[in-house]
């Protein structure tokens, strides 16, 4: 696998330029090394990563958010972008669909990312109504939001199973500085947080904290700024079960970064990320570790996009 210790802020800021290639049809992409001229440009898809499958449902179209099944560890979860109902998709390794789960009474105003972690003896799932792209969530849209949900559990079949479930936990949040767009969530365990960064350019792109608190009802935050992130871009981001390593990518490539003893993401993520070679993918939003913390799940948006497999480093030290 192509990866190279270069400085996130660098690395990422080129990305928007690079946009404009891949939208033109020059792909794949360059690797990391090949941008910096440390090696030669080679197809991500082969050194890269390992096709799992291709997800085979009509209705997933525009995935946005992905998390990898505990109660069915064979099995992903995934949902849509904005403009789909409120519902998630249980789908197998094969790439076949095996629930849909309908979240009554939620408006899905933009889901863009999802997360699944184990606390307080329960399995759960994160959705993050956080989308905001023209800046106006809490004034002409309804405000941001993440639902907590109880993992449901589907038993195998011949035929999709679809059932319904309602969110445990519904946190309203904004930020300190004023409306922001955030692609990117994820749950820290051992920490008690839910991480948030914004997708914005690489001098305005910032990772907050709110406090994970399972009890149920209604909560109210103003996410607290951990520092600033110089990713550009971002649309998804996952931390290991331990807590331990935070990845983070978005459509062109992605950035492992890692804790060392009791620091905080504040101090690790001010040191060099070990930059990540994906597979080129047109519009790459998803991400989830699985559940040894040594691979990554990516896709993109778009229908029958293939599911990959790849492999993270040991250490970014």
């Amino acid at each position: 696998m192509g990866m190279g210790r270069i400085h996130t802020a660098a690395f990422f800021s080129v990305l928007p330029c690079l946009g404009l290639l891949f939208l033109a049809g020059l792909s794949p992409w360059p690797t990391a090394a090949a941008l910096y001229g440390l090696g030669p440009v080679q197809d991500p898809e082969v050194e890269a990563a390992e096709s799992v499958c291709v997800i085979r449902d009509w209705n997933i179209s525009e995935a946005s958010g992905m998390a990898c099944s505990l109660q069915q560890p064979e099995c992903v979860w995934i949902h849509n972008d904005s403009g789909d109902e409120p519902r998630l998709f249980l789908v197998n390794r094969d790439g076949t669909t095996r629930g849909i789960v309908t979240l009554p009474e939620v408006t899905a105003t933009d889901w863009e990312d999802m997360c699944a972690f184990r606390a307080d003896e329960r399995n759960w799932l994160l959705i993050a109504d956080s989308g905001d792209n023209s800046r106006d969530r809490g004034k002409q849209r309804p405000g941001c939001q993440l639902l907590l949900v109880e993992e449901p559990q589907i038993q195998p079949g011949t035929k999709v199973s679809q059932l319904q479930s309602r969110p445990t936990v519904t946190v309203e949040f904004s930020y300190p500085e004023g409306p922001a767009d955030c692609e990117s969530i994820a749950v820290d365990v051992p920490g008690r947080q839910i991480l948030l960064l914004t997708k914005a350019n690489p001098s305005n792109a910032t990772l907050y904290r709110i406090p994970l608190q399972l009890q149920g009802g209604r909560q109210n935050h103003v996410a607290e700024k951990i520092r600033p992130l110089g990713i550009a871009w971002a649309t998804g981001m996952d931390v290991t079960a331990d807590g331990r390593r935070l990845a983070i990518v978005n459509p062109v490539s992605g950035a492992v970064f890692e804790r060392q003893g009791d620091e905080s993401w504040g101090d690790a993520c001010g040191r060099s990320a070990t930059i990540l070679t994906l597979p080129a993918r047109r519009q790459g939003e998803t991400v989830c570790f699985e559940a040894d913390g040594q691979s990554l799940l990516v896709s993109s948006e778009g229908r029958w996009q293939t599911l990959w497999r790849v492999l993270v480093p040991n250490s970014t030290r």
